[in-house]
C-alpha cells in the first residue's frame, strides 16, 4: 500500500483533499471549455453561492462535477464498479434540465457521434463506435476495469491502469456528452484505491492532451461489435502514459506544499 499520507495530521489530510477536489473540478471542466476561474470554482463549491457574470450552464458544470467527485470517493468503499454507478456519475456531470430522447441522461448514447481529426494535414470526420455496440464494448471495459480492485499496485502500475481505463473509455465514447470528464473521474478510482493522489491534468496542457488522445485513437484498431479488446498498448499509448505520469506531479506538488 502506498505511503502517500504518512506523517500527515488530520488537518493536513483534509486540507489536501479539499485542495485536490477544487483543482480536479477546475481543470477537468476547463479541459472541456468551461471558463470559470480556479478562485470562482472554489467559491462556488465551498460557499454554495453563485458568482456574478458566470452562466447558469457553467455554474452547474462546477456543481455537477463537485457532486461527481464526491461520488467517486463513495465508490472507493465498493468492491466492484457497476453500470448503475457509471450512469449515476453521468447524471452528475450533465447540466441539461430538459429531457431529450436523443441525449439521454444516465444511459448510453442512442445517436451516432464523432469528431474531426487531422490526417495528413487534412481535417476529416471520424465516427465513434455505433450505439448498438455500446453494451458489448462497455462490457469489455468493465471487465478490464475490475482489475482496479487490486489495492497493492505500484505507482507506475496504477498510472498505467489510469491510462488504460481512460483511453479505453474515450475510445468507446459511450455517451452523447461528458465522456472526457467521466474518463478522468473513473480512471482516478484506480489511483485512489491504491492509496495514491488523484491525477490532475493541467488545463494549460489541453492541446497536448487532446493531440495525444487523437494520435492514439488514429493508431488503434476500429472498435465494433466484433472487437475482443477495447485498447492496445502501442507506441501512442506509451506516449500518453508518459504524459499522465508527468501530470501526476501536479498532485504531488500540492502534497509537498501542504506537508511543508
Amino acid at each position: 500500500m502506498a505511503k502517500t499520507y504518512d506523517g500527515m495530521t488530520t488537518y493536513q489530510k483534509k486540507a489536501l483533499k479539499d485542495r485536490l477536489k477544487i483543482e480536479w473540478i477546475y481543470t477537468s471542466n476547463a479541459l472541456e471549455g468551461n471558463t470559470v476561474s480556479l478562485g470562482d470554482t472554489a467559491f462556488i463549491v465551498q460557499e454554495g453561492l453563485t458568482v456574478s457574470g458566470i452562466s447558469l450552464k457553467e455554474h452547474e458544470e462546477v456543481v455537477g462535477h463537485a457532486r461527481a467527485v464526491d461520488i467517486v470517493y463513495e465508490l472507493l468503499a465498493k468492491e466492484e464498479l457497476l453500470e448503475d454507478d457509471l450512469f449515476r456519475l453521468h447524471k452528475a456531470v450533465q447540466t441539461s434540465l430538459v429531457v431529450d430522447i436523443d441525449c439521454p441522461l444516465g444511459a448510453y448514447k442512442v445517436e451516432v457521434n464523432g469528431r474531426y481529426v487531422n490526417i495528413d494535414g487534412k481535417r476529416e470526420h471520424k465516427y465513434y463506435p455505433h450505439p448498438r455496440d455500446m453494451k458489448r464494448l462497455m462490457g469489455l471495459w468493465f471487465e478490464e476495469f475490475r482489475d482496479t480492485s487490486n489495492q497493492n499496485l505500484s505507482l507506475d502500475e496504477s498510472l498505467k491502469r489510469y491510462a488504460r481505463s481512460h483511453v479505453g473509455f474515450t475510445s468507446i465514447h459511450p455517451f452523447f456528452d461528458g465522456n472526457g470528464r467521466l474518463a478522468r473521474l473513473l480512471a482516478n478510482l484506480t489511483m485512489l484505491k491504491n492509496g495514491y493522489l488523484p491525477l490532475i491534468v493541467d488545463n494549460k496542457k489541453r492541446k497536448k492532451y487532446i493531440e495525444l488522445l487523437s494520435a492514439y485513437d488514429l493508431a488503434a484498431p476500429e472498435l465494433d461489435s466484433g472487437s475482443e479488446t477495447i485498447m492496445e498498448e502501442n507506441e501512442e499509448f506509451n506516449k500518453l502514459y508518459e504524459f499522465f505520469k508527468s501530470e501526476y506531479q501536479n498532485s504531488q506538488a500540492l502534497l509537498d506544499e501542504i506537508k511543508r
